[in-house]
């Protein structure tokens, strides 16, 4: 009976050892849990902070901030490109510009809200012979500029001046495409210009450039 009591005193002693070690091993686990949890809960919240929380603003602000009219704002000072329809374009010679050489000046007169401009109008010139392209000064670059509301801006076509003495070919209009755009307009012009083919090939458009 001794030996029995003993025996279940050692057994009651074990159990409730093994007892505590697992309430002590329970314990950490539990405590690493809420850590674990609490964990989740801190890690998410830098993502409302500022580090992430600002890149995810920055990107998703460049959105709205993109369609902001708003005055001060950074696109509010942008503007589109100038269209045809918001231009009006006239065509005037200058005459004998330098010796052998003529001038005709193109004037685009903003009628719209500001717009953008930059680079080379197309150019064809309608002569009694065809028509005829005008190639761009590849010695000049288009500097971009906003031109605002009324405002003008012009290019300039050199074509050779007939100095022949004959009737020479006979230029009669412009088919002008503003820079970047689709659409063109006809606008009438009078320049003579010789009948020789060499001659013929020597007509060149500037850039665009802001009057002022």
């Amino acid at each position: 009976m001794h030996r029995i009591s003993l025996r279940r005193a050692v057994t009651a002693t074990a159990v409730g050892l093994v007892a505590t070690v697992g309430l002590t091993a329970c314990g950490p686990s539990d405590s690493s849990d809420a850590q674990g949890n609490g964990g989740s809960s801190s890690a998410a919240a830098p993502s409302a902070d500022a580090p992430s929380g600002s890149s995810a603003n920055s990107s998703g602000g460049s959105g709205p901030s993109a369609g902001n009219d708003s005055p001060g704002s950074s696109t509010s000072s942008k503007a589109s490109t100038c269209s045809t329809s918001n231009l009006r374009v006239t065509a005037k010679d200058q005459g004998e510009a330098r010796q052998g050489m003529g001038s005709i000046l193109i004037t685009f007169t903003n009628t719209g809200g500001n717009c953008r401009m930059s680079g080379f109008p197309g150019v064809d010139l309608k002569t009694n012979y065809g028509t005829q392209s005008v190639d761009r000064n590849k010695q000049e670059v288009g500097v971009p500029f906003t031109l605002k509301a009324g405002k003008r801006a012009t290019a300039n076509i050199v074509y050779p001046f007939n100095n022949t003495g004959g009737s020479g070919v006979r230029g009669t209009a412009l088919v002008v495409t503003p820079p970047n755009e689709t659409h063109h307009v006809t606008v009438p012009v009078a320049v003579n210009l010789p009948v020789s083919d060499t001659d013929k090939g020597h007509l060149e458009v500037t850039p665009v450039f802001e009057e002022h």
